[in-house]
């Protein structure tokens, strides 16, 4: 709020310093002077002397800061008979100076209003009075009258600027007419372009928020895209990247994330193993894997069984089963339940790693809390029957064939199991003999 009233007693000095630029045209063109430049566009009534001297006077009291003196002068040319209508727009102007010193912002406004009310006013002081009356209103939170007076503004401002306009956004935006507030910040963006000023980041964060409120999400993809490029921030990546997320678009929040990461955007765990997760989501586990393990070996990956298995995972779809091992190994012994240490004796058993295999699934099988039994008894009994361990095997795939899910193939195998053991029997009798 203060940082606004050191705006506003700026645009009051203006007008203030304009009383006696304002007069000194006036008594030019009173005299015939040819020597002013302007050419008027109004007839305006010239100061005479004795009202110039009296707002001098009342000038020099507010410039000691000495805001009773300057009152009472004004009060005296108050009292004077016959003042025409630019010298009472000028000892308003005053007068709506003082209040606002005094941040008494309604009498300031009453004051402008009143300046508004005479006749024939220089088009200069009109239109830098309504602009001033325009931002007061805002201030006070009179945003319709805010708006009415800008737009009077904008019929007697000559090439305004990219920032009126940005205001009229604004105030649409305070009365919650989202679709409205468009147009003026795309007016600013053109204006400023053609004027050759230099656009505002603030301008689309606007800009944004309206397509946001109209739920329009493909032109705050667009907008923020624009943001980004130009004042590349991680919290337009934060943002963008949620907006992907929400419309589906992977591959876009995949680029993104590339670009996070490249930068250094990338703070936080979390964000990390997204990354890798919309990386084997589009079928990239080599980069999922390298980003989760350098990750997860340097601690900006927090070390839990999650992460760890989708580091494994992200081996294993790489078919690089013999690199996903050692992630296995940490996501199983973080785990309360067996089905990890079921997934690390299948990846043994891939690699042909009886022994492990055959570990890896009694732990699992005696941890428990698992969602397929049977399957762990089959991939037990598998390895067991590879080191010729037929009576075990036998009794895991017993174990599994009471699930009806996978009797089928356990009485194959126990069948298998027994011819072979059969056979290994003969051969032993065989070779005794």
């Amino acid at each position: 709020m203060q940082a606004g009233r050191q705006f506003f007693l700026a645009v009051a000095a203006v007008l203030l310093g304009s009383l006696f630029l304002d007069a000194s045209l006036s008594h030019a063109q009173g005299t015939g002077d040819g020597s002013a430049n302007q050419q008027p566009t109004r007839k305006t009534p010239a100061m005479r002397e004795r009202v110039y001297s009296r707002l001098a006077e009342a000038q020099e009291c507010s410039e000691m800061d000495d805001m009773e003196c300057a009152q009472e002068k004004l009060e005296e040319v108050r009292a004077m008979r016959g003042l025409n209508s630019y010298e009472i727009a000028q000892m308003w102007n005053f007068y709506a100076f003082i209040a606002f010193g005094q941040d008494n912002y309604p009498d300031a406004i009453n004051a402008y209003e009143m300046v508004l009310t005479q006749p024939d006013l220089p088009i200069g002081m009109e239109t830098t009075t309504r602009f001033t009356l325009c931002q007061l209103y805002f201030q006070q939170e009179r945003y319709q009258d805010s708006l009415d007076m800008l737009a009077t503004w904008f019929q007697v401002a000559e090439t305004p600027g990219p920032e009126p306009h940005i205001l009229r956004a604004q105030i649409y935006y305070q009365l919650e007419q989202y679709r409205d507030g468009i147009e003026p910040v795309l007016d600013a963006i053109e204006v400023a372009q053609i004027q050759n000023k230099e656009l505002q980041e603030n301008w689309y964060r606007l800009l944004n928020v309206f397509y946001y409120e109209l739920e329009d999400y493909p032109n705050v993809i667009n907008v923020l895209r624009t943001i980004i490029d130009t004042w590349p921030k991680r919290e337009y990546f934060i943002q963008l990247s949620a907006m992907y997320g929400q419309e589906g678009n992977d591959l876009g929040q995949i680029a993104l994330y590339e670009l996070a990461y490249d930068v250094g955007w990338l703070e936080r765990s979390n964000e990390f193993v997204q990354m890798a997760q919309l990386l084997l989501g589009a079928d990239i586990p080599v980069k999922a894997a390298l980003i989760m393990e350098k990750g997860l070996d340097g601690g900006v990956i927090e070390s839990n069984m999650n992460n760890w298995r989708v580091l494994a995972q992200a081996w294993q779809l790489a078919q690089e089963d013999e690199k996903a091992i050692p992630a296995m190994i940490q996501a199983a012994s973080l785990s309360e339940d067996g089905e990890l240490d079921l997934r690390l004796a299948q990846s043994y058993q891939n690699l042909a790693q009886w022994e492990d295999c055959i570990e890896s699934a009694r732990d699992g099988l005696q941890k428990g809390d698992l969602r397929r039994a049977d399957q762990g008894n089959m991939i037990l009994g598998a390895c067991l029957f590879e080191v010729d361990e037929f009576s075990a095997a036998r009794n895991a795939f017993e174990e599994a064939e009471e699930d009806t899910r996978s009797r089928t193939a356990a009485r194959s195998w126990i069948q298998y199991v027994n011819a072979e053991e059969s056979r290994e029997q003969q051969l032993q009798a065989a070779l005794s003999r």
